[in-house]
Parts: C-alpha cells; structure tokens; sequence
C-alpha cells in the first residue's frame, strides 16, 4: 500500500467562564491575541471561543453546552489515561432559593480543546501520573509549530 502525508487541520475550542475576576479576564484576552495569532502563522485552521457556566448541577439531565463538552472531555481523558481533576471539580453547592444541597461540577475558568477534524485530540488544563499541561503549555506548543521547531509528518497507509 502508498504511503500518504496528511497534515491534518487542527482547530481549536477556547471555553470561558462567563465572570471572571480581572486576572482571569487578562489571561483570556491573551489567549485569545495568541489563538489569532496562530490562525495567522499556520499551525491553526481556525478556532471559536465560547463562554461557559462557572458550575453545572451533576445530577442534571439537560444536554446543555458544558455537560456535553464534560462528557466529550471525559471520555478523551478515560481513554487517554489523563485526569481533568482538579480543574474540573465537584463540590457540595447550598441553593439560597430551595434551601437544598446537591453536588455541582466546577469548570475551571479558562479551557482549550483541540481537534483535528471532528476528532478531539487534547484538552487542557489537564493532569497525568508526571505533570500538569497548563493552556499556556498548550498555546507554546503550538507556536513552536508555527515556527517549526516541532514540525511532524504522519504517514499513513492508503
């Protein structure tokens, strides 16, 4: 069988809590200037940014935004031997208007997901058994691409 180079057409997905203290706010915009900036130089087909929930009920049955982008992450970090632990979290939540507890999944306040067509192929921030992989691990990455310092061919058989 021929081989075939692909490239593949990578794309990112930034989420966003929906407030954030004035820190956060900062590093939003500058991943955001970063993300323009990598649709310019090439590693990046595009990206989209989407605000999200600071916290979500775990016993909801809703398929809203953040429960499904959750359960995608999820799944990537099973399969991958990869913990979204701590930064996606629950945590027993008092309700003022019910006077209720339940448990709620905390989302951290800035998220990236990567994906090469329709294939999610990491999130960050996340853990493995040696070290943590920030956003900001996540954006050098893909600058040292664009300046071809990690530049990698796939092969693949037709």
């Amino acid at each position: 069988m021929p081989a075939t180079e692909t490239t593949g057409e990578i794309r990112a997905a930034l989420y966003v809590r929906e407030t954030l203290p004035t820190p956060a706010q900062k590093c939003r915009q500058k991943a955001i200037a970063r993300l323009e900036r990598l649709t310019a130089e090439g590693p990046l087909e595009g990206y989209s940014v989407t605000s999200w929930a600071k916290r979500i009920p775990v016993a909801g049955t809703d398929s809203g935004l953040e429960r499904d982008r959750y359960n995608e992450f999820a799944r990537w970090a099973r399969e991958n031997g990869i913990r979204l632990t701590p930064f996606f979290h629950t945590r027993e939540c008092y309700s003022m208007e019910t006077g209720e507890k339940r448990t709620e999944l905390v989302l951290p306040a800035v998220c990236i997901a990567l994906y090469e067509g329709d294939e999610l192929q990491t999130v960050t921030p996340h853990a493995t058994e040696t070290t943590t992989v920030s956003v900001q691990d996540c954006l050098d990455r893909l600058s040292e691409q664009a300046t071809g310092e990690s530049q990698q061919t796939v092969l693949t058989a037709d």
